[in-house]
């Protein structure tokens, strides 16, 4: 099913066309975005857990190994390492390792990736002449944050052990779990060893408090067509599993980001996600961090994986900027 849905939503964004565009106009937004954010509230993007029935399904899911559609390979060329087909590459625009981008996808750490985040990944790697690396780390509830980590430092490291490959060519991107993720995997790294951290990191809608206590959060949810903060945050808990979900291994907001290398972050005012992301810009304002936060007024979560609405397809453009202008 979750290859199914970005045809669904497509389909029904197609059919949506002959939306008053009056409504948008008044909105001050795309008429392509506020669409698609029907679309998502008709289709519930994130299933629903509200039995036993409904958690074991998941649960069992969790459990099975991840295959590579062959539609993505088709139409993106995306293939699975021969040597660890967990790792997932696109290297048709790069062959000298001079741009990498290294990607941990989103999904609340349940789900696996889906058709938007290879179209999205295809249209940077093109942009870029990048290599595109996305390890499919283990999923919760069967999998929890440790095993998480553990997996993604294996493939960063199984990477970087690859001859031309320097951690000053490499960009750490991620959206939502992906995003948070990456910042509490960089201070992880930094505690490690500081030659081990990227050039720079491009964090989409992320998850950075798994607790979801910001108070913010409450008047956000009504205009969020995708999350709910009670169920993401159930499955926050779910990925921390012997941790702690204020750890800052799972929830990075509470750990230090110091000493890290730039950070830029994307953000949308309709995403709930958005109270943490600008709690994150005022402590990194108060700290001193190198973090620069791109809001986008009446976005929703992920917005940028979207590229058929303007939106998406400005924030790109700004991203492929980000990485080439530090070169």
């Amino acid at each position: 099913m979750k290859y199914k849905f970005g045809a669904l939503l497509l389909a029904t964004i197609g059919a949506g066309y002959a939306y008053n565009k009056y409504q948008a106009y008044k909105e001050h937004q795309s008429q392509s975005s506020l669409l698609i954010s029907d679309a998502i509230k008709l289709l519930k993007t994130f299933p629903p857990i509200k039995s036993v029935a409904d958690y074991q399904k998941l649960y069992q899911a969790s459990e099975q190994p991840y295959e590579l559609p062959k539609n993505i390979q088709l139409q993106f060329g995306f293939k699975a390492r021969p040597d660890n087909t967990d790792i997932i590459e696109l290297n048709e625009f790069n062959d000298d390792n001079e741009r990498i981008i290294f990607y941990v996808h989103g999904g609340a750490y349940w789900m696996q990736p889906i058709y938007f985040h290879y179209a999205m990944l295809h249209h940077l790697a093109k942009e870029l002449n990048a290599r595109i690396v996305m390890p499919i780390y283990p999923k919760a509830p069967a999998h929890h944050a440790p095993e998480v980590h553990d997996m993604i430092l294996d493939s960063y490291k199984q990477l970087l052990a690859e001859e031309g490959v320097k951690p000053e060519n490499i960009t750490f991107m991620g959206d939502s779990a992906g995003g948070g993720f990456q910042l509490a995997f960089m201070q992880k790294l930094r505690d490690l060893d500081a030659d081990l951290l990227p050039r720079r990191a491009i964090l989409l809608s992320p998850w950075l408090d798994v607790t979801m206590t910001n108070p913010a959060i409450d008047a956000i949810q009504p205009l969020d067509p995708m999350l709910n903060a009670n169920q993401v945050r159930f499955q926050g808990e779910k990925y921390a599993g012997p941790l702690a979900p204020t750890d800052p291994l799972v929830s990075p907001i509470y750990g230090d980001s110091s000493n890290l290398p730039p950070i830029d972050v994307f953000t949308g005012t309709h995403d709930i996600l958005f109270a943490d992301a600008k709690h994150f810009k005022e402590l990194a304002l108060d700290h001193d961090w190198d973090v620069t936060t791109h809001i986008y007024p009446k976005m929703l979560h992920v917005f940028s994986s979207l590229p058929i609405i303007p939106e998406a397809k400005q924030s790109l453009a700004e991203i492929v900027k980000i990485i080439v202008d530090a070169d």
